[in-house]
């Protein structure tokens, strides 16, 4: 019985270790990013792929948006509506 407890803990640590390892791995300036936009009236916003520095979430309308963010400065470098008829 007790080795089936370990089993099942070791299995569920190695599920959660490549979670930490991808937080570890996110800029932080993302965080300042998604703070600034929250500022500006932006939602839900949530980093998709660091290596891309893609976010998506909703803008001040309501309308869902993808936004490139520059490597460097951390503004805008560009977005896109993910859904055409919210143009």
């Amino acid at each position: 019985m007790k080795s089936i407890a370990l089993i099942s803990g070791l299995i569920c640590a190695a599920l959660a270790v490549p979670t930490l390892t991808a937080a570890q791995e996110t800029p932080s300036y993302f965080d300042s990013v998604i703070s600034k936009l929250s500022q500006s009236g932006y939602r839900n916003m949530q980093l998709v792929n660091p290596q891309s520095r893609q976010l998506v979430g909703f803008d001040a309308y309501g309308s869902e948006v993808s936004l490139i963010i520059h490597p460097r400065n951390g503004t805008i470098a560009s977005w896109d509506y993910v859904n055409m008829r919210d143009n």
